[in-house]
């Protein structure tokens, strides 16, 4: 050390510190993850050492909400399983990604992924009428869903039960519509729609539940932006310091609290009372 002077490896050796000191914490988040009640999963291309590998958010959200980021070389469901936990029995959020089939539990299948797919589909077969109509068909049911939640905004258990049933019986009939059709432009969704049928819409069962990923979309955002201005990391422990301190700063910014104060208080606290 040279007074307030560091050079880059004294840097990034401290940074090392820092993230040894918090790594209990980093660890607790993915602790509060594991026991949430509806966690939000997600994952971006992450080069380390010149090799490519994955990074994987679940996210929560509420006043003691949390960000954590975990490093694999794999993209596997077995990394998602890992991360949440043999006892995961909770609401899984994400998108259409086929790893989070084998995830134990409930899912929330995300609708602007799905949306987004449907917008495609009308771009390239635009002068189709068939096509349109079958488009239109699976808008409506999402609409239809959001408009009942709307007109019923304090529904009883009974309610939300049979409208879902109904959402569930009319994607059925619009998924088998070209789920076998295997020629025919729609049949790739419709399958998707068939296979995913009783995962579209339990956010009009559960209170709360959203019918999209966004909030794991926009956490794992700056993450790809990092990876987009340094291309990655270089080693094993720099990847485990940045996504350990990217769970704790993204998680305190979530809670509205100072990421400065409170990295400088656990900091000054000794790790076993650290809190979470």
């Amino acid at each position: 050390m040279h007074g307030l002077r560091l050079s880059v490896g004294e840097l990034v050796e401290l940074t090392h510190d820092v993230r040894r000191q918090l790594q209990p914490q980093a660890d607790q988040l993915k602790a509060q993850v594991q026991s949430s009640t509806v966690a939000h999963g997600d994952e971006t291309g992450w080069r380390e050492n010149g090799q490519n590998g994955w990074a994987w958010t679940f996210v929560t959200g509420g006043p003691a909400a949390v960000r954590y980021f975990e490093y694999d070389r794999s993209r596997s469901h077995h990394v998602a399983q890992r991360i949440l936990g043999a006892n995961w029995r909770g609401w899984l959020v994400t998108d259409f990604y086929a790893a989070y089939n084998l995830i134990p539990g409930r899912h929330q299948r995300c609708w602007v992924h799905l949306l987004r797919d449907l917008h495609d589909l009308k771009q390239a077969q635009g002068a189709n009428p068939e096509v349109l109509q079958w488009l239109r068909d699976v808008r409506q049911l999402y609409d239809a869903a959001h408009t009942w939640l709307r007109e019923h905004p304090a529904p009883t258990l009974a309610e939300r039960r049979t409208e879902y049933a109904d959402l569930f019986r009319q994607a059925c009939r619009v998924g088998e519509q070209y789920a076998l059709a295997y020629d025919h432009p729609c049949c790739a969704l419709a399958k998707r729609v068939l296979r995913h049928q009783d995962e579209l819409f339990p956010f009009v069962l559960v209170p709360g539940l959203p019918a999209d990923n966004n909030l794991a979309e926009r956490s794992i955002r700056p993450l790809v932006i990092m990876r987009q201005i340094s291309g990655g990391s270089r080693s094993a422990e720099g990847t485990k310091t940045r996504l350990a301190l990217a769970s704790l700063l993204h998680t305190w910014t979530a809670r509205n609290l100072n990421p400065f104060v409170e990295c400088l208080t656990a900091l000054q606290l000794p790790v076993a009372t650290a809190p979470p």
